[in-house]
């Protein structure tokens, strides 16, 4: 395979990556806005804890989303700077 088509298809790849990832931030925020939305219209200290506890929760499943993105943006950045560093040899 030539090697712009490899490129392409890395990048592809990447692509493809990140927008699964970018899906996968979109549940737990909208998880998250809906139970925070609960706890202030039952406005009971009860709903409040429920709310905070599990928009804890929501906000690591984020953060783990955010990881897989960071993981992803580094390979697609190694992968550019492999590429220039053999264009110079």
């Amino acid at each position: 395979m030539p090697k712009a088509a490899k490129d392409v298809a890395a990048h592809d790849r990447q692509m493809a990556d990140i927008n699964v990832a970018l899906h996968d931030l979109c549940q737990p925020l909208t998880t998250l806005q809906c139970r925070l939305e609960i706890a202030g219209l039952v406005g009971s200290p009860e709903a409040y804890r429920e709310g905070v506890e599990e928009g804890l929760a929501e906000c690591r499943r984020m953060m783990q989303v955010v990881g897989t993105m960071r993981e992803a943006v580094q390979r697609g950045l190694g992968d550019s700077l492999d590429g220039k560093s053999e264009a110079r040899r």
